[in-house]
């Protein structure tokens, strides 16, 4: 079976739609990287749209959903985190707050109606996300590794945060990728590529020589004003080759087949 991973959603419900309708996407298994809230475009995001179409997709069709830095917001202030309230607060928060119908803005309120029907159950069900996934060949987080750290050793910060020392040799000097030091085929999102690269990118293929593994970063700007911006699926095969690409943007689907790779 193939994997298509799907990046960064951030409340763009209807594109969301759109690529779940992808017939690629059909018999695969998908995982999607996280960041399902907030959005710098809120005249177009449905934060409980999106929660409730990946929701149905663990649930119906056994996908898996990987808590991102946003979404580990939500429980965080669910849980009476103040330092998560605020951070959260300033990172798109007061206006999810409003789409999930939260009028008040203080952390009281905020945290009571994240535990009161009907958002609730979205709680319970970010609450329960797992930060990373892998298999034989792949593994999956938000956002990275922290490579001076095991698998077993990385905290949540890193799994969900992390950005220039996951991606590059000498994050002083960002010019060299770092080496791939997990061994398996690395897919995360978190990051917009736009902000890594030049050109119309939907994603990375990073590696530090032709020898290196590859890491994949899939996160295209969705729910930002960045340009080209939209949502990601990258399907591989079970053995890591890029089989197809599809990205939605503006609720328009873009299909590419076999042999689309982009490599920087």
């Amino acid at each position: 079976m193939k994997t298509t991973f799907i990046g960064d959603i951030h409340a763009a419900a209807t594109d969301l739609a759109v690529l779940l309708t992808a017939p690629n996407l059909a018999q695969q298994q998908l995982v999607f990287l996280g960041n399902y809230i907030d959005s710098a475009v809120s005249s177009a995001s449905a934060p409980l749209r999106v929660l409730e179409l990946v929701r149905q997709q663990v649930i119906t069709k056994h996908a898996v959903a990987l808590l991102g830095n946003h979404d580990d917001f939500w429980v965080q202030t669910a849980a009476g985190n103040e330092l998560a309230y605020e951070t959260w607060k300033l990172n798109h928060g007061r206006a999810t707050w409003q789409q999930l119908g939260i009028t008040a803005t203080d952390l009281t309120t905020v945290q009571a109606q994240l535990n009161q029907p009907p958002l609730a159950k979205y709680t319970q069900f970010l609450k329960h996300l797992p930060l990373m996934w892998q298999n034989q060949h792949f593994l999956a987080v938000h956002a990275g590794i922290n490579w001076q750290l095991t698998l077993q050793q990385q905290t949540r910060h890193d799994l969900t945060w992390i950005q220039d020392s996951y991606f590059f040799d000498d994050p002083a000097n960002p010019t060299n990728w770092h080496r791939n030091q997990s061994k398996k085929i690395m897919v995360t999102g978190h990051t917009p590529v736009q902000t890594l690269t030049t050109g119309h990118r939907h994603y990375l293929k990073m590696q530090a020589d032709a020898t290196d593994l590859p890491r994949y970063n899939i996160d295209a700007g969705s729910g930002s004003d960045l340009p080209e911006s939209g949502i990601l699926g990258l399907t591989l095969t079970a053995t890591g080759a890029e089989s197809a690409l599809d990205f939605v943007t503006k609720g328009q689907l873009q299909h590419q087949g076999d042999g689309h790779g982009e490599q920087d």
